[in-house]
């Protein structure tokens, strides 16, 4: 097994969480933003994706600067994503030479924010003389510089709905219940328990609507009336009963007052008799701070741990 030397080029971190920047690092959209018509771009060859080993690319940099390279290693994580380039051609001068930039995405887990690092990574020394005599790297660690500024001011920009409405992070929270599945689901399904377990049934307003467009019409969608002038309201998009589980998601209205937590699903797998997995999923925009993911990952682990134990410590007839 080869050990391969390396020296770390530039380093940086972005206030977002790891999935976030992902999303944005590995979408072509990213590139056409950020390079279109400038002097700096990246050509992906026919039938390449960042996603995919074996993937061609060439950079296209000031002073005729020309990088062919090609996506040989992804090791993927739950705190990390690293993606390994091969630089195959320089300024149309093929390398016979093992010479990678090696990016690497690390997840900051006391803030939940990033770590954007790249890394040359070589042989030999001698491939490293090699390199920086064709190769100016200051020039280059200027390019990763500037590529790191901007992409960290689209995120502030960053418009979900122009770009790809698919485009979000997942936040899941999840418990084991003593309860049966079926009862846990009775639970959650009326939305007045949630209240009453986090004291503010006499601040949520909730109601229980019929919708023609319901998937199944033995459940009805929900609204929450906060005060006078918010309003939100929840449909039912998908309800599925299996053996031993039954999932349910709903989808805010596009009508109704902004939520973050546009989507919510509710998995609840049965473990034995009395005891269930409970699984909480909602989606976040892809451009939310760390502070904001922080603060409603917080909000939402308080929520179900506490309905949790209302739940566990009732004798509610469902």
């Amino acid at each position: 097994m080869t050990n391969f030397n390396s020296k770390q080029i530039y380093i940086t971190s972005f206030d977002y969480p790891l999935n976030s920047v992902k999303k944005l690092f590995f979408k072509r959209q990213t590139f056409d933003l950020l390079y279109k018509k400038k002097e700096c771009n990246i050509k992906m060859f026919i039938g390449s994706d960042w996603s995919i080993i074996g993937s061609g690319f060439q950079f296209n940099g000031p002073n005729n600067l020309k990088i062919v390279y090609t996506i040989s290693k992804i090791v993927k994580g739950d705190f990390e994503h690293i993606s390994k380039y091969l630089v195959t051609y320089i300024n149309s001068e093929k390398s016979d030479k093992n010479i990678a930039l090696v990016l690497s995405l690390i997840s900051n887990t006391s803030n939940n924010s990033t770590v954007i690092e790249y890394r040359l990574e070589y042989e030999k020394e001698s491939d490293y003389d090699y390199i920086i005599k064709i190769l100016d790297i200051s020039l280059f660690q200027k390019i990763l510089s500037k590529f790191c500024i901007d992409a960290n001011d689209l995120f502030k920009r960053y418009n979900i709905e122009n770009i790809n409405n698919s485009d979000y992070i997942r936040m899941n929270h999840s418990f084991i219940i003593q309860k049966n599945y079926k009862e846990a689901f009775n639970f959650y399904y009326n939305w007045e328990n949630i209240a009453k377990s986090l004291q503010t049934e006499d601040i949520w307003k909730i109601n229980q609507e019929n919708n023609q467009n319901d998937t199944n019409s033995n459940y009805k969608s929900f609204s929450v009336n906060i005060n006078k002038n918010i309003k939100i309201v929840y449909k039912i998009v998908s309800l599925k009963e299996d053996k031993n589980q039954i999932e349910i998601i709903y989808n805010k209205t596009a009508n109704s007052f902004q939520a973050l937590n546009a989507y919510i699903k509710m998995e609840f797998i049965n473990l034995s008799k009395d005891t269930c997995f409970f699984l909480y999923e909602t989606h976040l925009p892809i451009n939310i701070n760390s502070s904001l993911f922080n603060t409603i990952s917080n909000y939402l682990y308080y929520c179900n741990k506490k309905s949790k134990i209302y739940f566990e410590n009732s004798n509610l007839k469902l």
